[in-house]
């Protein structure tokens, strides 16, 4: 393979740019992944000599660096042929490699362990392998160490390192950055690897990466990207094309514009492989996974301010006492989300999505499970009647639900809300967090909901608008109907004080 200039079978990315340099430790790191047999295909050595390379202080010239490619192409192979470099040739202090899901971070270590452990020259420089749950590490003589973690939903507390890799970086959270992003300002070499495949709606911050790093020219930001030409220029019918396998003239089905968005074509995955997954997996999916294709919300004003939904955020919250629940689906139901809210022993308002689910087949039977196992028992179940929930009305009371506005014996409380009502809840739940008076614990579909929403006119009020909204908002509906249920029939006011009248105490 060629050292310079185009190396021999490479399939160019789409959109890449490098800040200049001085020199790279990429072919080093190379003979180091080829004694492991371990060499990099083409578009690996062309991001190792972008991760190492340097300046005329033989720093690294790239803070941040993005890949985005479709799976099983070539992300995780790079990002362990990088750790390699940064343990046994540039002698990192700690290398962090985190995931979205601690299965994803365990597998990254099982498989760097196999690596190192199965290459002499290395093994004899590992001092230890802890195999904790949760602790996974690979440490060398020399104080240096490899770990493993998962992210949590609240932040990148504990994945400071001198390297750090961010793998399933369509997961990424504004959190994670807040936390992570100062704690490297006093690392002496500092570097971040974001690695995913094209990101969906709910991936904010991969897609301001992917805004900077498609255009080239930041100083420290390398960006490699693998994907198809846009639907608008690769469908016969642009960007109106449904993806689906009978749409005519579909760019999902010329095979030339698949094979330059995964390079891994005709080395790991084969062309048979690729025509069988674009039958077996929803249009959306494989757009996105073998196209590139991003899903990208509505560009619209949120009605929520970010700084402060961020303020409600405590993964730590918990509700107490009473509590009531609601649901809500897409118009196209295609998912469902049941919500919980109540109060917090500070009497905060807690709300928090307890099943976020494809489909609707689930939705009674969960619903049935809830009322029968939570204590005490929900004090109401809200839907929206004229929204999609509202088709859920007699599956419910066939299963012991009443929409009577008195408590019946043995049956569970079942309240629909007015348009009036509908737009009270809404507007409640704005006041509580703008006010600071609601928690939420940082959930992803939540989040995203509250991202992407926007209102419509109801009567002098608002409402939340699912058409205009750029995500799906059943998480964000399910808890405001919650919160209204439990502000409606779970908070019982105070009795009030006793006075002494006529010798005797009487409540006033």
């Amino acid at each position: 393979m060629s050292r310079n200039g185009v190396a021999a079978g490479l399939v160019e990315p789409t959109y890449s740019w490098v800040p200049p340099h001085v020199d790279t430790y990429g072919p080093q790191v190379a003979e180091l992944c080829d004694l492991a047999g371990f060499a990099p295909d083409p578009e690996q050595q062309l991001i190792l000599d972008a991760l190492f390379a340097v300046n005329e202080d033989d720093k690294a010239v790239a803070l941040e660096n993005a890949i985005v490619v479709g799976r099983q192409n070539l992300k995780t192979g790079v990002l362990k042929q990088a750790a390699i470099g940064w343990l046994f040739l540039t002698d990192q202090r700690l290398v962090v490699w985190s995931a979205h899901e601690f299965r994803t971070a365990q597998e990254a270590f099982r498989d760097m362990e196999e690596l190192i452990m199965g290459t002499p020259a290395f093994a004899r420089r590992v001092k230890d392998v802890h195999r904790g749950n949760g602790d996974e590490a690979i440490e060398l003589f020399g104080d240096r160490r490899l770990i493993f973690k998962a992210r949590t939903n609240s932040g990148g507390r504990g994945l400071s390192g001198d390297k750090v890799i961010l793998d399933e970086g369509f997961a990424l959270q504004p959190a994670h950055m807040g936390s992570l992003f100062p704690t490297l300002a006093a690392r002496p070499d500092p570097q971040v690897v974001y690695a995913s495949s094209a990101g969906k709606v709910e991936s904010s911050v991969l897609r301001g990466i992917r805004d900077r790093g498609r255009p080239g020219g930041e100083e420290q930001l390398a960006y490699f990207e693998w994907c198809a030409p846009p639907p608008k220029e690769a469908c016969k019918d642009g960007a109106d094309c449904t993806h689906a396998l009978d749409a005519e003239g579909c760019g999902c089905d010329n095979m030339q514009l698949v094979k330059a968005a995964n390079p891994a074509i005709g080395r790991r995955i084969t062309v048979t492989y690729v025509r069988g997954e674009r039958r077996a997996l929803p249009p959306a999916e494989y757009a996105r996974e073998r196209m590139g294709w991003w899903d990208d919300p509505l560009v619209l004003e949120n009605p929520i301010k970010p700084a402060d939904w961020t303020a409600c955020l405590d993964e730590e919250s918990r509700r107490t006492g009473s509590v009531a629940l609601a649901v809500d689906i897409t118009p196209d139901r295609s998912l469902a989300s049941i919500a919980i809210s109540g109060r917090r022993a500070d009497g905060l308002v807690h709300g928090e999505v307890i099943e976020h689910r494809a489909g609707t087949g689930w939705v009674i039977g969960r619903l049935v499970e809830l009322f029968q196992s939570i204590e005490p028992t929900p004090v109401a179940l809200v839907i929206d009647p004229a929204g999609p929930a509202g088709s859920l009305e007699k599956k419910l009371l066939e299963k012991g639900f009443t929409s009577e506005k008195e408590p019946v014996a043995g049956k569970w409380r079942l309240h629909f809300v007015g348009s009036r009502e509908y737009a009270q809840a809404c507007g409640a739940l704005a006041d509580d967090i703008a006010n600071g008076e609601f928690r939420h614990i940082g959930q992803a579909p939540l989040d995203t909901a509250v991202d992407g929403v926007q209102t419509r006119p109801l009567a002098e009020a608002w409402a939340w608008s699912r058409p205009k909204s750029g995500a799906p908002i059943p998480p964000l509906v399910a808890v405001t109907l919650a919160r209204h249920g439990h502000a409606t029939f779970g908070v019982i006011e105070p009795p009030a004080p006793f006075a002494l009248v006529g010798g005797s105490l009487t409540r006033r």
